[in-house]
């Protein structure tokens, strides 16, 4: 079903999340894309980069794109303009890190931790295939740190990346839910969850970038694959779930597209913005 919105308005900025978006399964965006994409930046119209992903996460895709736009980092908690400077942040506080650090080396030894914070990427043991197929995926190393060593002088994090077992990890999402109730806790897949401040979404990252560039959210077009992209897709006046969504994300969607590996973000640009 269409949205009646879009006979009514013009869609002046487009936000879109990136695995399982904009990337197809092997981690290529199509040529197509990258042309519809860039025309449209040629006609003032901006694609946002919006991912749970660190800065440099986004940027590697940022740079295969080639395109010169804001990206929002972590879910919402970092918004940098095309130049990297700071437009919006919210993080964890320190001690709230450090607290929770301290429950998963005692409670949860098995579960490998990523601490993220502006552009700065740490983990206990880079040697495990876990931390190395996550290197791999976003295309940078981590480090090796502690948290209050590297985070201290900023005062918080932005986002925890846990990753175990899927019996190890309902049980640990139960415990931050108990324990640590003022955060947000999403399970990207089984096997991860994604730990940011109370607050942080994506939906937040779209308004506050709509804000300040003066145009409505309603004008605005958001796409994604995940739990995390359902706030910014109702946010958005042309929200939409990929077809490669799972079901539960695509049966609370406003509407549901065609498949990363089909070009289903291609075909719904082309619709949105036909002449």
């Amino acid at each position: 079903m269409e949205i009646k919105m879009e006979k009514e308005k013009a869609c002046k900025i487009v936000f879109s999340d990136i695995d399982g978006t904009l990337l197809t399964s092997d981690g290529q965006i199509t040529e197509g894309t990258k042309e519809m994409i860039l025309n449209l930046e040629n006609k003032g119209i901006p694609f946002i980069l919006t991912s749970a992903r660190s800065p440099e996460g986004v940027r590697v895709i940022k740079r295969m794109l080639g395109n010169h736009a804001p990206i929002i980092a972590f879910c919402g908690g970092l918004i940098l303009d095309d130049d990297g400077n700071e437009i919006y942040s919210k993080r964890i506080p320190l001690k709230r890190a450090l607290e929770l650090k301290a429950m998963l080396d005692k409670d949860f030894p098995a579960v490998a931790c990523n601490t993220f914070g502006g552009e700065k990427w740490i983990v206990d043991d880079r040697d495990d295939w876990r931390e190395q197929r996550e290197e791999k995926i976003v295309g940078f190393p981590a480090e090796i740190g502690s948290i209050k060593d590297t985070f201290e002088t900023e005062g918080g994090i932005h986002k925890f990346l846990l990753m175990g077992d899927p019996d190890v990890m309902t049980k640990l999402a139960a415990v931050l839910a108990r324990d640590f109730s003022e955060l947000q806790s999403a399970a990207s897949n089984p096997e991860y969850l994604e730990i940011t401040a109370a607050g942080v979404e994506k939906s937040e990252g779209l308004k506050t970038l709509c804000g300040k560039l003066g145009i409505s959210p309603e004008e605005a077009a958001a796409f994604g694959d995940g739990e995390s992209d359902l706030s910014m897709m109702h946010a958005a006046g042309f929200g939409a779930a990929m077809g490669n969504a799972p079901e539960n994300v695509r049966r609370r969607a406003p509407m549901v597209i065609g498949k990363n590996d089909e070009e289903g973000l291609l075909k719904r640009l082309k619709e949105i913005f036909k002449d």
